[in-house]
């Protein structure tokens, strides 16, 4: 088991874009359509959101190939092969999709404000979604998501 952990706000952009895009990427590896996060690992290990039109990233954003991209901290772009693939669930020949249903959107508005990470705990066949927050002594205290 692992986990990854992305800036809750960043990813919150994201969720937020792909609920009230006009439309969605086709799922990915038989996820339900709609609103998703999609997990990469093509140049680091990030988040893409499915929405479309795509997301750009701003001057200075993260980006994957010009479309915003939050990444996993210690996994930014750059990272060698053999870290992102020895993550069990992460794959560098797919993407991964995420559904955020609205349940799970609300949780993370609602959290947003109390809470700073958004989780991701990974097995070889799961993935849970959680938030965290990050007390002043580094350690972290973490809740699920959905």
């Amino acid at each position: 088991m692992s986990e990854l952990l992305f800036p809750l706000d960043e990813v919150l952009v994201l969720a937020e874009h792909a609920a009230a895009a006009p439309s969605s990427a086709p799922p990915a590896c038989g996820v339900p359509p709609g609103p998703a996060l999609l997990l990469a690992a093509a140049d680091g290990i990030y988040l893409l959101s499915n929405g479309l039109p795509p997301l750009g990233a701003a001057a200075g954003e993260s980006h994957a190939y010009g479309i915003r991209a939050v990444y996993a901290n210690g996994y930014g772009p750059g990272t060698p092969p053999t870290a992102r693939t020895a993550m069990p669930g992460v794959s560098s020949e797919r993407l991964t999709g995420l559904p955020i249903p609205a349940p799970v959107l609300r949780r993370l508005r609602a959290t947003a404000t109390s809470h700073d990470l958004f989780t991701l705990t990974l097995t070889a066949d799961t993935i849970v979604l959680g938030v965290a927050r990050r007390h002043p002594g580094g350690e972290l205290q973490a809740s699920a998501c959905g």
